[in-house]
């Protein structure tokens, strides 16, 4: 029998140490209920305006198209403990791609893109330098939730065809675990070389789930994640320090006997009032 996927808090100890064996992280309580119920109004409101289109697929892709612009997204990517769990794992030079993909799975849709046989992200063109954050906009049942290996990210690249593992002769997977535990306003993090799948289809219920991708700014970039382009949630501080002599270029005393001054649209990440009050101290 599948065993539940065991669920973390962002203060639980040994995040890391769980992530780094299994390659899988399912954390509670990231979102505050007034949010996460927005958040997924929206999406199944969307859903049921739209229901003429039949194809699941192209569904997803008209509604999440702009979805980017939409001041929902800005909160959602922004949000403190989301936030805060990713510069855990991946330092404060954090960015999202740019592609964040909507995935409903209902009783009816067969569409293999949304309802995926075992496979690994890095298939599809994704460093092994990103982690893949899934946001849950309904609960899971045991029929129609996510099943991941736990440690095959160890194991290197298992070999994809078409959407699907193309294993070995000899090579075989164990130790299935559903994640049918997983509730509104969960989160799951995962390793690009995890094996996973979609676990199948409810007969009654729908799941509907948001997946992001998130990266250190300072790490290497993919073709496909440098083409996708990327949005900065937070900066280290040498780059703190860089932004504030204002260019990489080290001009010669550029900011010398003055004061730091930043773009506006730069206001979020760096604050030219906390520079000069911070460099004025010392």
């Amino acid at each position: 029998m599948n065993k539940p996927i065991k669920k973390f808090t962002i203060n639980s100890k040994g995040l890391e140490n769980f992530y780094i064996k299994n390659g899988y992280l399912l954390v509670g309580n990231v979102f505050n209920s007034k949010f996460i119920n927005k958040l997924s109004k929206f999406f199944l409101s969307s859903i049921k305006r739209n229901k003429k289109i039949k194809d699941y697929h192209d569904l997803s892709n008209q509604i999440m198209d702009g979805f980017e612009n939409e001041k929902l997204y800005e909160e959602l990517i922004f949000q403190k403990k989301l936030k805060d769990l990713m510069i855990k794992f991946l330092g404060r030079d954090l960015c999202v791609l740019n592609y964040t993909a909507l995935w409903i799975n209902t009783p009816t849709n067969k569409n293999p893109v949304l309802n995926k046989n075992n496979h690994v992200d890095a298939w599809t063109g994704t460093g092994i330098n990103t982690i893949f954050v899934k946001v849950f906009l309904t609960n899971c049942d045991k029929y129609n939730g996510m099943s991941v290996y736990p440690g095959t990210h160890l194991h290197g690249l298992y070999p994809v065809r078409n959407r699907s593992l193309d294993l070995p002769t000899g090579v075989r997977l164990d130790n299935k675990t559903n994640l049918y535990n997983a509730k509104k306003g969960d989160v799951l993090i995962w390793h690009p070389l995890l094996v996973h799948s979609t676990t199948g289809q409810s007969n009654k219920n729908t799941r509907v789930s948001l997946t992001l991708r998130y990266k250190s700014t300072e790490s290497e970039f993919t073709s496909q994640e440098r083409a996708l382009g990327y949005k900065t949630l937070s900066v280290g501080v040498n780059n703190i320090i860089k932004r504030y002599i204002g260019n990489d270029g080290l001009q010669p005393f550029r900011v010398y006997g003055g004061k730091a001054s930043i773009d506006k649209r730069l206001s979020r990440l760096y604050n030219a009032d906390y520079f000069n009050k911070i460099v004025k101290k010392t």
